[in-house]
């Protein structure tokens, strides 16, 4: 005489004054015979709590207040259509820290020259990127 197996179970209270009673599957009920029988429970789930590091990255940057910055491309794309066509051959924007846009010079004939422009550059600049994001300039050859 064959007998089948139903999908829930009833399971006895696990503490013997306890009035509770609990359904399991046949999945869970083979691991919480384990459990009990090692004398511990199920493992936690580690990936329960976690995020990625992109879900948090704007409100830490607003909360710090460095929301709003500029892009690497608009500066690059502003400094080559204020500078000109030679000047901007010569010429690369490499970091913006601080205020202070640093650009890369090839020859040091270019970067005297561009020494002597420096204040109507900077003006342009914060004209187009604005006054608060560009303070300075600084020419270094390489």
């Amino acid at each position: 005489m064959k007998t089948e197996l139903t999908a829930n179970f009833e399971v006895m209270p696990r503490n013997p004054g306890s009035k509770k009673e609990k359904k399991l599957s046949r999945g869970n009920m083979r691991a919480d015979i384990v459990g009990q029988w090692v004398g511990a429970r199920r493992p936690l789930d580690l990936n329960k709590n976690v995020s990625k590091p992109s879900d948090h990255i704007e409100a830490i940057l607003e909360a710090i207040g460095v929301r709003g910055g500029l892009d690497e491309d608009r500066v690059k794309e502003a400094w080559s259509s204020l500078a000109g066509e030679l000047i901007a051959k010569q010429t690369e924007p490499v970091s913006l820290r601080k205020g202070c846009l640093s650009l890369k010079v090839l020859q040091p004939a270019m970067r005297y020259h561009l020494e002597q422009l420096k204040p109507g550059l900077l003006r342009k600049l914060q004209a187009e990127l604005g006054e608060e994001n560009i303070l300075s300039l600084r020419l270094t050859i390489g």
